[in-house]
């Protein structure tokens, strides 16, 4: 048996012509074809670089973005409130507003700007497709339960169809930490500093570097460093490895210690109820150095910390955060 071509006719290729013509024009072709191909990879690797502006984001994410089992918070910041404060007021820490919050260049609160702030500690990241997720894991080292994946929207799935508009998909990763890749070059050159050293104690920030009205002389004076208070006899640890180079009374900060770090860098821990280091002594960080006290020109039990690198003050908040 003879099977012959199957030819079409000129009418026919005709009619074919005229359908393939009308999907091209009803959209559904380029639906065909978009919906095959994966959206444009995210060559740099930045959550950043899915927006192209602050506003862009901010309007993404208030309208597009809603995690099942975590709120996220629009704040506007009023006058004398700083990052830390509004972070505390929500139960969540600063690393958590620097994790969402992706185009900060620094961490001034200006009186008037957006703040998001979610319910839970962790970071946002996005990805194209949700098989991308499972590197997100790998990085973090997150378990299942700790990825949260937005509810997209239902509009989102017709464009994936029809648009060549691709929208990226939010993830949220609880617990958490930033890192830089996804900062501004400036944040992130502040954040690889703040790895250097280690918060000295918990507890809360009760005055910051710069001037300040002084809780006992009531004037208006600077403050060389942060006050961090805490329960009367809190350990405190050294911030970073060093040598201890003095210790006992230091006039105003009471019971003190100052260590010596590599690189220039040196610490003061100030306002002691007892000082457990010794001059010459090497200690790591975390070392127990003495207790909260409230020695010297003190109000109440706190921690006073100084910052000095090459024998110029720094703000300890630009390592501590």
């Amino acid at each position: 048996m003879v099977v012959k071509p199957f030819k079409i006719s000129l009418s026919g290729r005709l009619m074919i012509k005229k359908i393939i013509t009308l999907l091209i024009a009803g959209g559904i072709f380029s639906a065909l074809v978009f919906s095959c191909a994966s959206a444009k990879k995210n060559t740099d690797f930045s959550s950043r670089s899915y927006f192209g502006s602050e506003a862009e984001y901010l309007d993404f994410m208030k309208e597009r973005v809603r995690f099942p089992g975590i709120n996220l918070n629009f704040v506007t910041v009023e006058k004398g409130d700083n990052f830390w404060k509004i972070a505390r007021q929500y139960g969540v820490n600063i690393d958590t507003l620097i994790g969402i919050n992706l185009f900060w260049n620094d961490l001034k609160a200006r009186e008037g700007c957006m703040v998001i702030v979610p319910s839970e500690q962790g970071v946002v990241e996005f990805v194209n497709d949700t098989s991308e997720i499972s590197s997100l894991k790998e990085i973090y080292g997150a378990a299942d339960d700790e990825i949260v994946v937005q509810r997209r929207p239902l509009g989102d799935f017709f464009s994936d169809m029809f648009s060549e508009k691709k929208y990226p998909i939010a993830v949220f990763i609880k617990e958490a930490r930033p890192v830089a890749r996804n900062m501004s070059a400036d944040l992130a050159g502040r954040f690889r500093l703040r790895e250097m050293f280690r918060s000295p104690l918990g507890g809360r920030f009760s005055s910051f570097f710069g001037n300040r009205k002084h809780p006992v002389y009531r004037s208006t004076r600077f403050h060389n460093g942060i006050d961090i208070a805490a329960p009367y006899g809190t350990y405190i640890g050294a911030s970073r490895n060093g040598r201890v180079v003095s210790t006992g009374w230091m006039g105003a900060y009471g019971k003190a210690v100052i260590i010596e770090h590599d690189n220039g860098y040196r610490t003061l821990y100030g306002h002691m109820s007892v000082i457990y280091a010794k001059p010459g002594q090497q200690v790591k960080a975390g070392k127990l150095i003495g207790k909260v006290g409230s020695t010297g020109l003190s109000t109440g039990p706190h921690l006073h910390f100084t910052l000095w690198h090459n024998g110029r003050l720094l703000n300890p908040m630009d390592v501590l955060w």
